[in-house]
Formats: C-alpha cells, structure tokens, sequence
C-alpha cells in the first residue's frame, strides 16, 4: 500500500491523537466525532502498515477498553523535491533525529538555525540536560537543567543565549500552543 494513503485526514487525526496517548477504538471515535466503524477500519489500514499496534488488556471491568491503540515506533515521512533530488521514504527516528525534525518545525528561520547549533553542540553534554524548549512567541531557547554552568558555557561558546527555567515553567511552556519540545531526557 502507498504511504500517502495512510496520511489522509482521519488516518493523520487517529495518528496525532497517538502520539499523545494510548486509545481504544470508542475513545478515538468520540474524540474525532465519527463511528466505530470507521475508526476500526482505519485502525486495520495502521496497522496493517506497522503505523500503529494494539494491545490486548486482560480482566478489565464492564464498559472499560479491552483493546488500547498505540503508536509501533517514532517515524517521519519524509518528502524531498529539491534539484537533482526527490524521494520520499517512512523513516524509523533515533533520539537525534527526532529532535533534528522538531527543530526543522520552528517557524522563525533564525530561531531554527541558533537551535540546531545549539542542540549539536550540547551532544557531549545533554546527560546534563532535562529539556530543551523553542520558544516561538519569544523567539528564545528555554533550558531545563540544573547543571546551568556546563550549558551555560557551551552557551557562550556558541554566542546562542539560552534561558534557564524551572521544571514547573518547563511543563507550562511545554503545554503552550506553538512551542516546541526540541529534546527531553529519557
């Protein structure tokens, strides 16, 4: 089956709701207004793709969720039309990666590249570090860690300034709409 089938509108939707947690079949179809029907049709389409995986629940009580939806893996489709290039590939994502792609999803241009400079020179370092936030409506970089003077080093090496915040305005920022969790620990 072709990938661009699997990313139409209610596939996409039953895909975004994973991302954020495991879900039966009933709660997919309250959240996303359709039928059952329809949510276990496109959940065997996910499936069959190795999209999504489910998980049979034993001895649950009347009226709870027998079956719990998931996503399999960390992946990115990726789409490339550039000169002498142009591909298209599912691409299975390690750590790095997937905060390369979240980088790649800033909006601001310059805040984008100050992250990416910023995330790769910290590699030697982000044992030391609890996460990493884009800001986009400040245009800054938020640092949780409490080992501020390693990153704070590396910070000034760079010339990129960072903010260092708590772990409460961490969650806060974190939950805001349009900042990007770039990396988070464990």
């Amino acid at each position: 089956m072709e990938m661009e089938s699997m990313f139409t509108e209610q596939k996409w939707n039953i895909l975004r709701e994973l991302s954020s947690e495991k879900a039966s079949p009933l709660q997919l179809a309250e959240k996303l207004n359709t039928t059952m029907a329809n949510i276990s049709q496109q959940l065997r389409l996910l499936e069959a793709s190795n999209l999504v995986k489910k998980e049979k629940i034993k001895n649950r009580d009347k009226g709870k969720p027998r079956t719990l939806f998931s996503l399999t893996h960390d992946h990115a489709y990726l789409v490339s039309a550039m000169n002498n290039f142009a591909a298209k590939k599912l691409v299975h994502l390690n750590e790095h990666q997937k905060a390369t792609v979240r980088i790649w999803f800033i909006e601001d241009e310059e805040l984008q590249h100050k992250a990416e400079k910023l995330y790769w020179n910290l590699l030697d370092a982000l044992d030391k570090v609890d996460a990493i936030i884009a800001d986009q409506g400040n245009k800054a970089l938020l640092v949780l860690t409490k080992e501020r003077e390693a990153v704070r080093e590396i910070s000034e090496k760079t010339g990129i300034g960072v903010k260092f915040i708590s772990k409460t305005e961490a969650e806060r920022k974190m939950s805001e709409e349009g900042n990007i969790l770039v990396y988070r620990r464990g």
